[in-house]
């Protein structure tokens, strides 16, 4: 584990803006259920994130095969 890898929930927000304190939190109170608890760091009653397995729980999220894509959709609207 490299110490530059290491971020507080705040240096977390800053280094990846398009999650909030808000979600970030709430995935860390998860953790157990959906897998974010690998990415943590606990010492005491302080959390730190490792940023490392942070992007990799990131990258096991995606793609999400449920959701439509832009080219999957159709462009001509339905005749109702």
């Amino acid at each position: 584990m490299d110490g530059e890898n290491i971020l507080t929930i705040d240096q977390l927000v800053g280094a990846f803006p398009a999650f909030s304190e808000k979600t970030i939190r709430w995935w860390i109170y998860n953790g157990k259920r959906n897998g974010f608890e690998a990415c943590l760091i606990r010492i005491g009653a302080r959390i730190y994130i490792d940023r490392l397995r942070f992007i990799g729980w990131i990258k096991k999220h995606q793609p999400v095969s449920d959701v439509p894509t832009r080219n999957n959709q159709s462009s001509e609207p339905d005749e109702g």
